[in-house]
Formats: C-alpha cells, structure tokens, sequence
C-alpha cells in the first residue's frame, strides 16, 4: 500500500518475490480494457490496479493503469504509474504525452513543458500528429504570456519564463528511466542549483535516493524541499516514508501530518501514520489512524494493505 501519487516508492513495498501473470490477472486485464472502450474509466482502473498487483512487471497493464487514471481525471495517481511504465519501457514516446498533460494538472509546469517537449521531438509522424499538435498547443498555452479578463495582452504583463532548471530536470529524468540512476542523480542536483525553488526536482531525486536505499541522502533532499515548497504534498509524503523507514517515527508522524492536511481524502498516509503512532506506543492514536485508513481505502489492489491494517488493529486492541 502505497500513494499512487508516488508509485516510485512503492516498488520498495513489493515482496522480494516476482509476481506473475495468473489467470485471474487476465481476467482483470481484459475486463478493464472493455471498460475503457465504455468509458468507465475509474472502474477500468480498479482493474488495471489488479494486474500490476499481481504482476509488477507488467509494463501494459501501467500503461493502461496510468492512462485511466488520467481520463479519470485522477493525475495524481497516473503520474506514478506513468513512471513505473517508463522504468520498464524506456524508449517509447506515448506515456511522455499522458505524462505532460497529468503534470501541467498536478501544477508541475516545468515537468510538464519537459515531459511534453521531449514527446513532440520523438514521437514518429505522421502517425502521432494529432497528439504532436496537441501538445504543441499545450506548449504553446504554458509558455504564452498570461491575458487580461478583457482577453487582450497587456503589453505591461511579462510572461513568466520557463524553469531554468527544465532541461536538466528532463534530461535527469530521461536517464533515470534507461537506468543510468548516478548520472540521473547529478543531473537532478544540477537542476536544483540552476533553480533552488524547483519542488519537482528535488521530490524526484528524494524519490530516487529512496528507492536505491540511500535514505539519508534522500531525507536531506525531501526536508529541502519541503521548506521551500511547503504545500508540495508529494514531498511531504515522500519524507513521511523515508523517516519512517529510518526509525525516525516523530519526524514521520509530522510529515504525515503535514500531507494529511494538503490531501485529506488520500487514505495512503493513514496507514504509515498508524505504525508510527505504533512504534511511539500512541495506542490509541494508532488505532484511529488505520481505522481512517481502513475507512478509505476501496482500492481492490491494496488489500494486502487493508488485511494488514485490520491485523494492527486486532493487536493494538489486545494489548489494550
């Protein structure tokens, strides 16, 4: 059970097994594509979301995960699974469009320009030029000079330049998804030096750190990250976790606390919350917090998550 917001993170919860295919799994793929073609995209996700449950390695089923959510209008949860699809498929042109459109909707606008300017440079023509102008246009809206109420340019308003850090953050990602993780990780600081406000960058290369175990780094970045953009949710929880995996149940109950706050509906925290609370011998407030998570959470993925949770409950309420 992780954030689908942060996916990335989420492959360190996977047992140490591989997963495969199974019938059932099929099953799920094939009857969220049919609801795709019905336009059923949240339910299509349910579905997509059991396949890679069951199958990490399954590169189509996030693909498909991912470009429900989006039509789902769920961008939070497509951008991870965009990314897991691109750490498996890393030379594919389609998931940087979805990707694109999901960050400028996430409020990541120099991901998004990156993301976005690298899809119309690779993807073939003229098979994919409805999606290049598309973007394009996309392009064209992010970087075009912000109008007046009366819909005409005021000459005095200046356009809000791009990120100077957004060539840098593209190319750390781009090679963070052909894993070349080190020389990722220089291109992800570089692009933090040419731009100290970059929130996206920072988060990625915590994200990074985290998943290649380096979790002191990684608290570092996250914490930086978070005191110069204290409404990046992502962050917040990303330093949640990292905390949390290195013992330091204080810190992560905070950092929860701060994500909690920025995204209330999201039942992901909850659970990480709980075993904080837990370590701290905050009984009590453990209890409440998987029982919020146990509220929340309808993900029929995450029911390895959700029987956990139900057990933490069982021994919180016999120790009592």
């Amino acid at each position: 059970m992780r954030n689908a917001a942060a996916v990335a993170v989420a492959l360190l919860s996977l047992p140490a097994w591989i997963a495969q295919a199974t019938p059932a799994s099929d099953a799920a793929f094939e009857a969220g594509a049919a609801l795709m073609t019905q336009k059923r995209y949240a339910e299509a996700a349910e579905k997509f979301q059991e396949v890679v449950a069951s199958d990490p390695n399954n590169d189509l089923g996030w693909y498909q995960l991912a470009s429900a959510h989006r039509k789902a209008e769920r961008c939070d949860r497509a951008v991870p699974a965009y990314r897991r699809y691109m750490d498996l498929v890393t030379n594919m042109p389609d998931p940087y469009y979805g990707l694109g459109l999901c960050l400028v909707k996430t409020g990541d606008k120099a991901g998004a320009l990156a993301s976005l300017k690298h899809f119309v440079a690779v993807a073939p023509r003229p098979k994919s030029k409805v999606w290049i102008d598309h973007a394009a246009s996309v392009i064209e809206e992010l970087t075009a000079p912000p109008k007046p109420a009366g819909g005409l340019v005021d000459a005095a308003v200046k356009p809000t330049p791009p990120s100077p850090a957004a060539p840098a953050y593209l190319e750390a990602q781009l090679l963070r998804d052909r894993g070349h993780i080190e020389e990722a990780i220089v291109k992800f600081k570089q692009a933090i030096a040419q731009d100290p406000r970059h929130a996206a960058a920072r988060t990625a290369l915590g994200e990074l750190l985290l998943k290649i175990r380096r979790d002191d780094e990684a608290i570092v970045v996250l914490r930086a990250a978070v005191d110069k953009n204290p409404t990046y949710a992502l962050a917040w929880y990303d330093l949640a976790f990292g905390l949390r995996a290195r013992g330091q149940h204080a810190a992560a109950v905070d950092a929860y606390e701060h994500y909690i706050k920025l995204k209330p509906g999201d039942p992901d925290p909850y659970y990480g919350l709980g075993r904080s609370l837990q370590h701290l011998g905050r009984t009590g407030d453990a209890r409440r917090a998987f029982e919020t998570y146990l509220s929340l959470e309808k993900r029929p993925g995450e029911q390895r998550w959700v029987e956990s949770a139900e057990a933490q409950i069982r021994t919180l309420t016999a120790a009592k």
